[in-house]
């Protein structure tokens, strides 16, 4: 009985594996919820970001943020509504990105993410984002960042 479990655990492993292509995550092109009180009336489901000091991107149309092993690289932007922002997972482990609030844009599920991938995630609407890996952290510490989106 124990082997035929296996079994079948196996053979969903496999059968998930096998639904990933290799290409990135698809780009979000809805507007996307903002993590900000302001946004939702409510106090944001990520990290405090009101001392975080914010990388400067306005000026790029495409950023990348790296996924290493236990931290994002550049984890805290600053970029214009529209850019496109490229998650590279540079670590040695599998990797995922997650909203801190749910729904906030579409995340980059581990399936997508071993190491060498990338996922891609268009940010239209003004905000602050807040993400994490969920593997390696929660909403609030750990292998988290986040994207502040001026108009």
């Amino acid at each position: 009985m124990r082997t035929r479990a296996l079994l079948i655990v196996a053979a969903a492993a496999a059968v998930t594996a096998g639904c990933g292509n290799g290409e990135p995550a698809v780009p979000m092109t809805e507007a996307a919820v903002a993590t900000t009180a302001a946004a939702s009336g409510a106090a944001p489901a990520g990290p405090d970001l009101s001392a975080v000091e914010f990388t400067d991107l306005t000026a790029d149309s495409n950023v990348t943020v790296q996924a290493r092993d236990n931290q994002f690289v550049a984890p805290n932007i600053e970029i214009k509504a529209g850019t496109t922002v490229t998650f590279d997972n540079k670590g040695r482990n599998i990797h995922d990105v997650a909203p801190a609030t749910p729904g906030a844009f579409k995340e980059i599920p581990p399936a997508s993410f071993d190491p060498g991938e990338s996922g891609k995630v268009v940010f239209t609407q003004p905000g602050d984002y807040a993400y994490y890996c969920t593997l390696h952290g929660t909403p609030t510490k750990g292998m988290i960042g986040s994207v502040r989106v001026l108009q």
